[in-house]
């Protein structure tokens, strides 16, 4: 069997599972179920970032060691996949010695090849995050910032900016590396803007994994937990390194497979490389630059792609326990289920963009999609092939058009819900698959089999109605299987057939509903649920939000920094006045070398040596589209080197998630210089 390998992040444990946390996870589940029904052996590997400063900071408030604050919260992960029905998943603790071992052999081949130098980091720390704040994330007076430190410490950092047109090489080399593709363009753009080395250990906190070079140092935080996709995969590393390791140009390094790693036995435990990362927007630059850098240079493959994912917003607002808003998974799976839950989450929005939810929008696509179109149609089948066959699905006797047209359908969908699953758009999987269910209940009422009792005389016409319909409710229930794992099993039981959906192979869906077989009624799997358990969960929410010492744990849905509780995150009149606005007509435009992203425009800004500006926006425009074109441009942002040209500015632009995107002109003629008010 081919090999398929795919990992959730590895999930901070200062707190419980939150939503945000068990979409990615669900998703990830989704995924490993069609891959393992499509034929394929597949690894899902989840687990726990533990050598966080959070942890230390916590662990020492409550006094206990922080390996041992953190073995009270492991289980409230188990128990909330449990709750949503993810199966066969590995979990990986980064305190494990079996990581530990892993980290410390993989950096220490890492320094001995020459890309590992001793230095000193300053910067402002970000606690929660557990990461240093780039320039510009640093807002102002971050000393007033509760999670906030400002350290300074001896450390060893990795020689990043070396793999800088590797890294170009790579990304250009696999287009399709990172989805969607506005994200790749975001990780692109980082890149050219130029990388700098990257601190890889700490001397400011003992938990952590010591250097093997270098005890009076740990690994940073996140650099250990890239690690643990590795150490999840099987890969051996010490049969890695008694074979020799690999020592071949990044180019071919990226091409190897499963079977091209040395030192692996007979390939039989390793998942390497891995097929799939799955992550929220807020990570992907640790995935997708520095990760690659760091396999690159020890000599491994990196992972073949990497899916990032939108957040979920709280009825358009962020999640705020002041606000009452938060939904934890068990809240939402105790209205609508676990299979509701995973429905919503993989229908409501396509991969990648940002979702909203509230109980309301829960609660309509669980009664609308899963209770009247999907519930509804297996019900009355089931119901009227008892009342009209004593439960015992006829044979087809000969079919007329309209059935052939239902038939055709089904064969389109089957085939363009498979490829939609292949290319992990689950959404539009799920479109399809309703395209049929919808169709069957259309079918079912143009044929009115229920006049049976009335006309005898169509019982062949009606018999393969329910053969035709049978069919049908075969193949939706085997397509949403992955989706909604214990409501297909239920209802496949329900319309008498055998064995667990999970073990079931995509040949499946060739073998043809058997004549003759027995069908159950039984209780509705989708219960229609009433909107006022929404209003009445909703307000138990608000007050256990109220309670003192409640804790209800809440995906970030935001890149900003954290603020402290109480404080909008907004700005002044005064902070907009800051930023100078201008316009400015494009003289000149060209492609930077080496680049495909990058053109370099020269504007006439009203002033005499005019400006120049370097963007990120090859993707959707030619050159020789710019000139003339009078943009807006932020005249006084701080200019930067980006591939050598040193970009004064930065050009305003719109893009909506979806693909679209547009510089911002003026509509009217106006002369360069002018200010945007």
């Amino acid at each position: 069997m081919e090999k398929f390998y795919l990992t959730t992040p590895i999930y901070y444990v200062n707190a419980k599972p939150h939503l945000g946390t068990t979409y990615t996870t669900v998703i990830a589940d989704i995924i490993a179920r069609f891959m393992r029904m499509n034929g394929k052996d597949t690894l899902m590997v989840t687990g726990s970032d533990e050598h966080s400063q959070g942890i230390a900071d916590l662990s020492e408030k409550e006094g206990v060691p922080p390996r041992e604050f953190c073995d009270r919260i492991i289980p409230t992960f188990h128990e909330a996949w449990k709750l949503v029905d993810i199966e066969d998943y590995h979990f990986e603790r980064t305190s494990d010695e079996k990581h530990r071992n892993v980290v410390r052999k993989f950096f220490k081949r890492i320094w001995d090849k020459g890309d590992i130098y001793k230095g000193e980091y300053s910067g402002w720390y970000h606690t929660t995050d557990n990461r240093f704040l780039i320039d510009d994330e640093v807002t102002e007076n971050p000393e007033k910032n509760p999670r906030l430190k400002y350290l300074t410490e001896e450390a060893y950092f990795f020689k990043l900016s070396a793999y800088e047109d590797v890294l170009l090489a790579f990304h250009e080399a696999n287009p399709v590396f990172v989805i969607p593709e506005f994200r790749r363009t975001e990780m692109l753009n980082r890149i050219n803007e130029g990388l700098k080395d990257l601190c890889i250990s700490r001397t400011s906190t003992a938990w952590g994994v010591p250097l093997p070079w270098d005890a009076e140092h740990v690994f940073y935080v996140w650099v250990d937990a890239l690690l643990t996709y590795l150490t999840g995969s099987g890969f051996d590393i010490d049969g890695y390194l008694d074979a020799g390791g690999l020592d071949l140009p990044s180019e071919r390094l990226w091409a190897l497979g499963k079977d091209d790693i040395p030192g692996q036995g007979n390939f039989s435990g390793n998942y390497w490389p891995c097929d799939l990362n799955i992550m929220a927007k807020d990570i992907p630059w640790f995935h997708a630059v520095i990760f690659p850098a760091l396999l690159l240079s020890f000599g491994l493959p990196p992972v073949k792609q990497m899916i990032v994912h939108g957040y979920w917003n709280f009825g358009g607002d962020k999640m705020s326990k002041s606000l009452g808003n938060v939904v934890s998974p068990q809240e939402a799976c105790d209205i609508v289920g676990a299979d509701g839950l995973r429905y919503f989450f993989a229908r409501e929005v396509p991969l990648g963009l940002d979702g909203n939810f509230t109980l309301d929008l829960l609660i309509d696509r669980y009664n609308y999609d899963l209770g009247n179109d999907l519930g509804n149609l297996v019900h009355r089948t089931i119901s009227l092939s008892h009342q009209l066959f004593e439960g015992v699905v006829p044979a087809s006797v000969e079919r007329d058009e309209c059935d052939e047209q239902l038939l055709s359908v089904r064969e389109r969908v089957i085939a363009d819900a498979k490829t939609a699953y292949e290319e992990y758009r689950l959404n539009d999987a799920l479109k399809l698959i309703w395209e049929l269910v919808r169709a069957a209940n259309k079918y079912f009422d143009e044929k009115q089999p229920w006049t049976l009792k009335r006309k005898p005389e169509r019982r062949d016409e009606v018999a393969t109605v329910f053969a035709c319909l049978y069919e049908v409710l075969k193949s939706i229930l085997f397509l949403i299987s992955p989706v909604t794992p214990g409501a297909a099993q239920k209802m496949w039981n329900a319309i008498g057939l055998k064995g667990e959906l999970a073990a079931l192979g995509w040949g499946e869906l060739a073998k043809p509903y058997p004549a003759n077989t027995r069908v159950e009624m039984g209780k509705p799997v989708f219960p229609r649920v009433e909107k006022k358990k929404a209003v009445e969960a909703e307000a138990q929410l608000k007050e256990s939000t109220k309670a003192a010492g409640a804790e209800i744990f809440a995906p970030d849905v935001s890149k900003k920094i954290e603020m402290p509780e109480g404080v909008v995150d907004m700005i002044e009149f005064d902070d907009f006045q800051k930023v100078e606005l201008t316009t400015a007509l494009v003289k000149s435009a060209e492609r930077v070398a080496g680049t495909d992203r990058l053109i370099h425009v020269k504007l006439d800004d009203g002033t005499d040596e005019g400006r120049e500006i370097v963007a990120g926006i090859a993707e959707w425009y030619k050159p020789e589209e710019l000139i003339g074109k009078t943009l807006i441009v932020v005249a006084n942002l701080k200019p930067r080197k980006m591939r050598g040209v040193e970009s004064k500015g930065m050009l305003l632009a719109a893009q909506d998630g979806e693909g679209g995107f547009s510089i911002l002109t003026v509509e009217r003629p106006v002369k360069p210089g002018a200010e945007i008010k």
